[in-house]
């Protein structure tokens, strides 16, 4: 497979002014995104100038715990060179944050750190984003009206059309539907929404991959993709938004059965039509290095595969490898994004 993720990539190397800057957002600050950037820092800074916003006095906190005392070496946005790192902390946190639990209060901090990334977004100050992940019942008690990172990222892009992708390095897997119940899954299989997802899938693997000639498979809904509609009948609409989609030039088979799918990685990317139909490949192949990438947007925006690990939060165990993945990712996209300028 071509793109972003073969084995140790080196895509591009930035000296001088040529240097990127890209946001780091911290999520929740109880959760283990501060431990997260800081065991990742040394390999964010090789390419590229990482800008961490988060609350400063959380991962200070958490450097002399973690980290036997050690001091945060970062500098004022817009301040630091080659190798070195910068800092936004947009409100700092007015209560204690007790690490491993996630209140309202945290929530309304990771909401502020991802507005403030959008503002340097679009004054032209950052390349793009990199999110560490939130929690969305903190979300949710703080009265943020949006289920997730995708959703509030895609309204102030001011896009509809946009598709969350997981991705490792052996896999690529576009959704239909996302954060939605399953038993609301069927009601959404219809040919405009399945086709949105092929059509901004296609875009992106040409624009952000490279990739100039991508060739697709989309999964059914049903098992044994409906047996011909003895299993369900919801095939029609994929076979519908299939067949407009090759209408369209866009180099696509199915609907396949899902569980024999994803075993040979034969094709560019894959749409499945809900979250657990293509996480459940996705992550079981390689969950370290699996990576949240939003297809759709005006700017680049990348994330970790995984959650806000309450649970090991402040421990020192969580790892990094996925961070650095989604790191990676941005670098790569917003490279592939510049040569095409």
């Amino acid at each position: 497979m071509e793109g972003i993720h073969g084995e140790a990539p080196v895509l591009f190397i930035c000296r001088g002014e040529d240097l990127k800057r890209i946001a780091v957002t911290m999520g929740d600050p109880a959760g283990i995104g501060g431990e997260l950037i800081l065991k990742a820092l040394e390999k964010l800074t090789l390419r590229s100038i990482p800008v961490i916003i988060g609350d400063r006095s959380v991962l200070e906190s958490l450097m002399r715990q973690l980290f036997r005392g050690k001091t945060l070496r970062v500098k004022p946005l817009g301040q630091a060179r080659a190798g070195e790192t910068e800092i936004v902390d947009p409100t700092p946190m007015r209560e204690q944050v007790r690490v491993g639990e996630s209140d309202a209060a945290c929530g309304a901090a990771a909401y502020r750190y991802l507005m403030e990334a959008l503002k340097l977004i679009f004054s032209g100050e950052v390349s793009g984003v990199v999110t560490c992940p939130i929690n969305k019942r903190s979300i949710h008690a703080a009265g943020i009206p949006f289920i997730g990172h995708t959703e509030l990222l895609a309204h102030y892009g001011g896009v509809t059309d946009y598709v969350m992708m997981m991705v490792n390095r052996r896999l690529r897997v576009s959704l239909v539907t996302i954060h939605i119940p399953l038993k609301a899954v069927p009601a959404h299989m219809e040919p405009g929404k399945v086709g949105k997802c092929i059509a901004v899938t296609a875009r992106a693997l040409k624009a952000d991959f490279g990739i100039s000639s991508p060739r697709l498979k989309v999964c059914g809904l049903n098992p044994h993709a409906g047996e011909g509609g003895v299993i369900g009948d919801e095939e029609w609409a994929i076979r519908d938004a299939i067949g407009k989609a090759r209408t369209s030039g866009i180099d696509v088979e199915g609907p396949f059965a899902a569980d024999s799918l994803f075993h040979k990685a034969d094709c560019d990317a894959y749409i499945a039509m809900y979250h657990d139909q293509g996480l459940v490949a996705v992550k079981t192949l390689d969950f370290a290095r699996t990576v949240n990438i939003t297809l759709g947007l005006p700017f680049v925006r990348t994330s970790v595969g995984h959650g806000t690990g309450l649970d090991i939060a402040g421990k020192g165990q969580a790892d990094p490898t996925s961070l650095i993945e989604a790191y990676r990712a941005a670098e790569s996209i917003i490279a592939i994004r510049s040569r095409a300028l």
